[in-house]
């Protein structure tokens, strides 16, 4: 397996991969009888496509959960990528400022990079349209049917996806369990969020969920924080919530947190209008 010195593997259902880039950065193999699906692509500083020719001899399709820059790094090395309509004018950013950025948060954090990388030739290359994936589409790898789902709230372009064999619910950054949500980036929507994880909830009571899936957290197992989530939410965005901390967002500036039982929450002003 060709892990590039970067890449750690976790194989944590049947041909189900969660991929970890430099310990933080979060995304899928999951494969078929006929072909495998990789759904996101980090911040693209290793040879994701390479890794993942590695583990499988299938044909390997690429789709976003949305277009944040920590999720598309690797598209472009795949001919054609799979993305909400929403995000489909969004895979060719200047990232510049974030590249070199997190290079710069990274390397004052005490972190390294692995000696093959140059950091300072670091960039994100365009990625290419190919198809969109929205509410209401399901599509199979072979024996292995997927299910797709609007869940805006993170961003306009977020979707979800349920893969009916082995019971992942595919979350994108939606639910980050025992994490933080990200409710402070340019493209939040609070009010937008609860729905979502409505709609999530209203799944879980239909089928069974065995993992949820994030672009920043190990897979989960316990379906019900769905619903805790949800109601959470909505009393933030009621404001039966306590005054929140402010605390240092790194290079979003400060940000407003508030903590739960599982998650804490940042956002900011826009988020919330």
């Amino acid at each position: 397996m060709d892990t590039q010195d970067w890449y750690t593997v976790n194989e944590f259902a049947p041909e189900s991969y969660q991929i970890t880039e430099g310990g933080r950065f979060n995304f899928l193999l999951l494969i078929g009888e006929e072909k495998a699906l990789a759904i996101d692509g980090g911040i693209g500083i290793g040879n994701l496509r390479r890794l993942y020719e590695s583990i499988t001899d299938l044909p390997i399709d690429f789709i976003l959960t949305h277009t944040h820059w920590d999720h598309i790094g690797s598209a472009h090395q795949w001919e054609k990528v799979g993305v909400h309509p929403a995000g489909k004018n969004l895979l060719a950013p200047d990232l510049t400022k974030q590249t070199q950025g997190f290079v710069k948060t990274w390397t004052e954090n005490g972190n390294m990079f692995p000696n093959w990388f140059d950091p300072k030739k670091y960039s994100v290359p365009p990625a290419t349209f190919g198809w969109t994936l929205q509410e209401g589409d399901t599509f199979d790898l072979g024996a292995r049917k997927f299910r797709v789902f609007d869940t805006p709230g993170h961003s306009p372009c977020s979707i979800s996806l349920y893969d009916e064999r082995e019971k992942i619910l595919v979350s994108g950054d939606l639910i980050r369990c025992e994490e933080c949500l990200f409710l402070q980036v340019p493209t939040a929507v609070l009010s937008d969020y609860s729905p979502s994880l409505r709609k999530m909830e209203k799944l879980a009571s239909e089928v069974e969920i065995k993992w949820i899936t994030s672009g920043h957290t190990p897979p989960y197992g316990d379906p019900s924080i769905i619903g805790e989530l949800g109601q959470q939410m909505e009393e933030l965005q009621a404001g039966k919530h306590d005054p929140p901390k402010k605390v240092d967002g790194g290079m979003w500036g400060e940000v407003d947190e508030y903590e739960f039982p599982r998650v804490k929450v940042w956002i900011q002003d826009h988020a919330r209008k």
